[in-house]
């Protein structure tokens, strides 16, 4: 197994397709709130504090598509059962930074910082109401989504939440698998996400769960102090 003390000289192709797909497969209909928030990269993580020390910041026609991944809300298409589609988070504002896992050329790691309008209880609640739902757009690009809410991370007087979702794509023998592990904070509407992506529904290491719990803690800590 390799470990965090390697790290890679160029980005795993997994990184580098979902970053191309982000810069090259978002329209404006991603649903950018008008007029815009504060610009919130000071208040983001650095590259450097990423599990491999490095990570890109996405221009800002990639955020809706990023967004979209993050909070399970389509870009396009629906959710089905419909009431259980997540609260729409603008993308004006949000500071988004992807980085590759040094271990595996199949995961990265996510860190965003968002201005919501709705509170984080509000998503936990859909989480446990909505835990098997279809999304995207059929024929060609529905996926079968499982959501587990998890034990949330405590972090002083910040609200938290934790998600663990499964998503299934295609059908037949070989079916795309994508597995995300989803840390949250809150506070006074700005939102703080740190994901891990990865292919296959395997579980992460525990060497993995201590690289994402400490990007959140350096997350929560860029963004509440």
């Amino acid at each position: 197994m390799s470990t965090r003390t390697s790290r890679p000289t160029r980005w795993g192709p997994v990184l580098i397709v979902a970053l191309s797909l982000l810069v090259g497969g978002c329209s404006v209909d991603g649903e950018a709130t008008a007029g815009g928030g504060a610009d919130l990269s000071p208040l983001a993580v650095a590259p450097a504090d990423f599990p491999a020390g490095t990570a890109t910041r996405l221009p800002a026609p990639a955020v809706p598509a990023a967004l979209a991944d993050l909070t399970g809300r389509p870009l396009h298409g629906s959710v089905d059962p419909a009431d259980c589609t997540p609260h729409q988070v603008p993308a004006d504002g949000a500071a988004i930074l992807v980085g590759p896992d040094p271990a595996t050329s199949t995961a990265t790691f996510t860190a965003a910082v968002v201005h919501v309008d709705d509170e984080l209880a509000q998503v936990t609640e859909l989480a446990e109401r909505c835990a098997r739902t279809t999304t995207g757009a059929a024929p060609t690009a529905t996926s079968t989504v499982l959501t587990e809410v998890m034990p949330a991370p405590e972090r002083g007087s910040v609200d938290t939440s934790a998600l663990r979702r499964r998503m299934t794509t295609g059908g037949g023998e070989a079916p795309l698998i994508t597995a995300t592990t989803t840390l949250l904070a809150q506070q006074d509407g700005i939102r703080v996400i740190v994901e891990y992506r990865q292919q296959g529904a395997g579980p992460m290491t525990a060497e993995t769960g201590a690289a994402l719990d400490e990007l959140f803690d350096k997350a929560v800590t860029a963004a509440f102090g």
